[in-house]
C-alpha cells in the first residue's frame, strides 16, 4: 500500500512539473509574440542618460532614422559595432543613435569615456540596469540592434554583430 501511495506521490509531482513547465513555455512564447508586435512601431521611453545623469525621453527623436543598440561594455562583439559606428560618423550623421545597456553605471561611464563616445554627437547612452527595456524589445542577446526609419517602423532586428556595410543598407531602404 506505502508503495503504491509512493508511486502515485511521484507521478503526482511529474505531472505537476510537466503542466509547470507547459504552463511556463507558453507564457514565454506569448511575451515574445508580445514583444515581436510592440517593436514594430518605435515607441517612446525614457531612460537615464548615462552621461549626464538625467533622464532622456525619445518622443523628441522625429523625422530620421533610428539605430536602437543594446550593449554591454564587456562584449567584444559590441565593442566592435562601436569601433564600425565610430569609424562611419559622417555616413551616420543623420541617424539617431541610442545605446543601451544594463551595465552598472560606473562601469558605463567608463567604457563611454575610453571609448571616447563623445565623439558621436547623435549618440544617447542609456541605462538600462533594471532591463525593462531590453525585455520590452525581448532583446535578450547581446548585441542586438533594432533599425528603424524615419516613419519610425522596424526595417530590421540584428541579433548578434553585423557588418557597418549592411546597418547602412538597412538604413537606406
Amino acid at each position: 500500500m506505502q508503495k503504491k501511495i509512493l508511486k502515485l506521490s511521484v507521478y503526482g509531482i511529474v505531472i505537476f512539473f510537466i503542466l509547470f513547465l507547459g504552463i511556463h513555455s507558453v507564457s514565454k512564447i506569448k511575451d515574445k509574440q508580445l514583444a515581436k508586435e510592440n517593436i514594430q512601431i518605435f515607441k517612446p521611453f525614457c531612460a537615464q542618460n548615462i552621461v549626464t545623469s538625467t533622464e532622456f525621453c525619445t518622443n523628441s527623436l522625429l523625422n530620421k532614422p533610428i539605430i536602437v543598440m543594446f550593449m554591454h561594455p564587456e562584449c567584444d562583439f559590441c565593442q566592435e559595432e562601436i569601433k564600425q559606428l565610430k569609424e562611419n560618423q559622417e555616413k551616420l550623421k543623420n541617424v539617431y543613435i541610442l545605446l543601451i545597456t544594463s551595465a552598472p553605471i560606473k562601469q558605463a561611464q567608463k567604457f563611454y569615456e575610453d571609448q571616447e563616445l563623445f565623439q558621436l554627437t547623435n549618440v544617447q547612452f542609456l541605462s538600462d540596469e533594471n532591463t525593462k527595456l531590453s525585455d520590452y524589445f525581448d532583446a535578450n542577446v547581446i548585441p542586438s540592434i533594432f533599425v528603424y526609419n524615419n516613419k519610425l517602423k522596424l526595417v530590421h532586428k540584428c541579433i548578434g554583430e553585423i557588418k557597418i556595410e549592411t546597418l547602412l543598407s538597412y538604413l537606406s531602404e
